[in-house]
């Protein structure tokens, strides 16, 4: 429920400052976002639009409670609807691109499936929320890593020799070895194209950002340290970190209530947590991801310094 409290909350924060917002369940396998808002489970949902039954998203758009924000149900009352098929995917894409909002939260369902990563990659500064526990650091490494592959694969068009390069790369990597996504990219910049090559700027552009929540005390960003030394050294990337969120007992009392603690605690550690998040995203400055194309960038940490400095004030 962590991720889940965290977008509702994230959604209705971001509404709050009067922006408009979509918040959309895209667990379809799990959908129960409409229980945090306190929304029954009777309006049309995604299977809906899976199943041919609406032509566009915004037929899906039910008010809520908070001015501003709009939902998507994601309808688990529809078989299969975890399983979608690639040009059922496409059109979602397709449809999400003509909703008419500032931001359009998409609540994703665990792993790493090419539905979940191609949600995940519609944006190159996408947010992930992990926890400082080392299972979950390491699920969240496991996520970037796929998500990287996956990014740089869809670069190139289906049968191209440049994708033809990259499955035969796969291929012949040692079977027991982890692939080195560095190493993936530079060879193929070396056998297509220079530095400038139109997939070197995208792989610049991608710099994801991270929430890390179920914080105890300021020591447990030790474990976001890590997490950013294994994207850092394993895949050349950067991210960047824009919340630490409090452990927060209320929030069960918050789903069992069907309300959001952004509505019903608004001065509580986790939603102010969530708000200095929320301010970061909306005045975020999206940099450059320069990791592969130089020997002398060292990972910077001031952000996690600024999070523990913020949580170390709140406790």
């Amino acid at each position: 429920m962590g991720k889940s409290a965290t977008s509702v909350n994230l959604a209705i924060i971001l509404a709050q400052n009067g922006k408009r917002v979509i918040l959309a369940d895209f667990d379809f396998g799990g959908a129960n976002l409409h229980t945090l808002l306190g929304l029954k489970n009777n309006h049309a949902g995604m299977g809906n639009f899976i199943y041919k039954q609406s032509d566009n998203l915004s037929d899906l758009l039910q008010d809520t409670s908070v001015e501003n924000l709009k939902f998507i149900a994601g309808d688990c009352l529809y078989p299969g609807t975890s399983n979608i098929d690639t040009m059922t995917k496409k059109k979602i894409i397709r449809k999400i691109a003509d909703l008419d909002a500032d931001y359009i939260i998409l609540d994703l369902g665990a792993g790493t499936t090419y539905n979940t990563l191609d949600f995940f990659l519609l944006t190159h500064n996408s947010v992930v929320v992990t926890t400082p526990e080392l299972t979950s650091i390491l699920n969240a490494y496991s996520f970037m890593k796929s998500a990287a592959f996956r990014f740089f694969t869809a670069q190139f068009k289906a049968r191209s020799r440049e994708r033809k390069f990259i499955d035969e790369y796969i291929r012949n990597s040692m079977s027991g070895t982890e692939m080195s996504f560095i190493d993936l990219v530079h060879k193929t910049q070396a056998e297509f194209g220079g530095e400038n090559a139109d997939f070197m700027d995208e792989i610049r552009k991608f710099r994801p950002q991270v929430i890390v929540n179920m914080g105890e005390t300021s020591e447990d960003l030790e474990m976001a340290k890590r997490f950013r030394a294994l994207v850092f050294n394993k895949l050349g990337l950067q991210m960047d970190f824009v919340g630490f969120l409090p452990r927060e007992p209320k929030i069960s009392y918050a789903i069992a209530t069907r309300t959001p603690l952004a509505i019903s605690e608004p001065n509580c550690k986790f939603v102010n947590g969530i708000r200095t998040a929320a301010e970061r995203i909306l005045l975020h400055s999206y940099e450059l991801n320069e990791t592969m194309f130089t020997t002398d960038l060292t990972s910077d940490s001031s952000d996690l310094e600024t999070l523990a400095s913020e949580f170390d004030q709140q406790t």
